[in-house]
């Protein structure tokens, strides 16, 4: 199983290097600012997502779907794994000398700050849901915690390299797609769980990305003017009459 993913994350490293050149001569906004736009896709998954609680066409949707799929079939297994792979993707074509949109240090900050979005909005949800799974092994259905992740990576590699090639995109949906499929395959989740994990994985990456010139101001710059100002040189001329002089101070 482990193999696929492999072949997907060399695929994306090799991608990148016949990007290179490209990437270097494409202008981009490094900000991402908010569009109303923007929030069309996640919140109608997770609107979706929580008619699908009360909303008998909807539960019957879910039921229909998990008949169709015939869970008592061999189970595949990548989606615990895969749902990484878009993370993972964006730090080895940095590593391979691909640009993204922000450095090292910036885009850290920004998937902890989407996955503290993620998680905490995941939590909240289960805690105060008590779906029950398909499989009836517990009542944490709602929303799915691995497609949330896996969307939240694919938005985070669209942000950091879709500018590059839309093929990274492309690749990083495309897994977080699978993930979700899978998900409802192994009989763990409803679709409409799904959906529902989906939305919160993609608007809490973009979430971050927007919060994050303001948490770069308050947590980074302050840190910096502190650091530049800890020494300071005064120059100041005087003339006493007969000579000019340079009286100097330095401030620690």
């Amino acid at each position: 199983m482990k193999q696929p993913l492999l072949v997907i994350f060399l695929l994306f490293t090799l991608t990148g290097h016949s990007q290179k050149k490209a990437a270097d001569s494409i202008p981009f906004q490094k900000e991402i600012l908010f569009k109303f736009t923007s929030l069309i896709a996640p919140t109608g998954l997770i609107t979706y997502g929580i008619l699908g609680i009360k909303n008998d066409p909807i539960k019957q949707w879910d039921i229909d779907l998990r008949t169709r799929l015939q869970p008592d079939r061999a189970k595949i297994s990548i989606d615990d794994y895969a749902l990484f792979l878009p993370i993972a993707a964006v730090y080895g074509l940095n590593l391979s000398g691909i640009e993204g949109r922000n450095n090292l240090l910036d885009r850290t900050v920004i998937l902890g700050t989407s996955t503290l979005f993620m998680y905490a909005s995941v939590n909240l949800i289960k805690n105060n849901t008590n779906i029950r799974r398909p499989s009836g092994r517990s009542q944490s259905s709602f929303p799915s915690g691995h497609t949330a992740i896996s969307f939240m990576a694919a938005e985070f590699l669209h942000q950091e390299y879709g500018h590059v090639s839309p093929w990274y995109s492309i690749a990083g949906y495309a897994v977080a797609a699978t993930t979700g499929f899978l998900r409802v395959y192994n009989d763990k989740h409803w679709f409409s769980d799904v959906a529902a994990g989906a939305g919160i994985g993609i608007l809490s990456a973009k979430m971050a990305y927007w919060l994050h010139p303001l948490i770069k101001n308050v947590i980074f710059k302050n840190r910096t003017k502190k650091r530049e100002s800890r020494v300071q040189l005064n120059v100041t001329p005087l003339y006493t009459g007969s000579e000019l002089l340079l009286a100097a101070s330095i401030n620690f």
